[in-house]
């Protein structure tokens, strides 16, 4: 009867297990989907400020070419071959001076609040296909957290982590306990008087920050959006 609800405990913790590497893989496949439309972000309002920053150069080589081009007409050529590729090379690098000097003024100006619904409605088909993503991926946090093995668990919630739950398993596969209630206080003690495992004790689990994520989806997502926007 003891080996019987031992294996059973054993494989309990072993679904634990399996569940929370599972949460894990969707946590990280959010992150991933929020690192993917920041990309995209990114690259989009990279491609604006660069046609913002062409405009001016555009139009002073334009009005330059013009009034060269009527000069010219008026009154005949004014140059030699060599001091019209001065002109050019000179026009070129004055065209790029001022692009850089748009481009970076632009993207400084960008990160201002003001700025914020301009890049909101930019990026509003973006945003968009995120939260679609983001929703399936919700949903498969929530049927994790709710799942009766880890919403009524026999572990203490603390140690409800893939970490603690291989330790938890290496105490009953080594004999050291026998029941689930055995190897948490074996671990209890272990982090008490040794502090071996503390390295592994987080302030909160992820079963713990998912099921606060989940409270408010739609707020807490805005919120790891902005800041991977300043973690940029």
């Amino acid at each position: 009867m003891v080996t019987n609800q031992k294996i059973s405990e054993l494989d309990y913790c072993y679904v634990s297990w399996e569940l929370l590497q599972e949460l894990e893989k969707n946590a990280f496949s959010r992150n991933e989907c929020i690192r993917a439309f920041k990309k995209e972000s990114n690259d989009r309002q990279s491609l604006i400020t660069s046609v913002v920053a062409l405009i001016l150069p555009i139009i002073l080589l334009g009005g330059i070419v013009f009034s060269n081009r009527a000069a010219s007409l008026m009154y005949g050529s004014t140059g030699t071959t060599e001091n019209i590729w001065t002109r050019v090379v000179g026009l070129l690098m004055l065209s790029a001076f001022l692009f850089l000097i748009v481009y970076m003024l632009s993207k400084e100006l960008s990160k201002y609040k003001v700025f914020r619904p301009i890049e909101k409605l930019i990026n509003q088909d973006l945003e968009a296909n995120l939260r679609l993503e983001v929703e399936a991926i919700d949903q498969k946090a929530s049927k994790i957290v709710n799942d009766s093995i880890l919403k009524d668990s026999k572990i203490p919630e603390k140690f409800l982590s893939s970490e603690f739950l291989l330790v938890i398993i290496k105490y009953m596969e080594s004999g050291q306990a026998s029941f689930i209630k055995e190897a948490v206080y074996a671990l209890q003690l272990d982090l008490k008087n040794t502090g071996y495992y503390a390295n592994i004790f987080p302030k909160e689990t992820l079963l713990q920050l998912e099921k606060q994520y989940l409270l408010n989806r739609n707020d807490n997502l805005a919120q790891k959006i902005e800041l991977a926007e300043k973690n940029d």
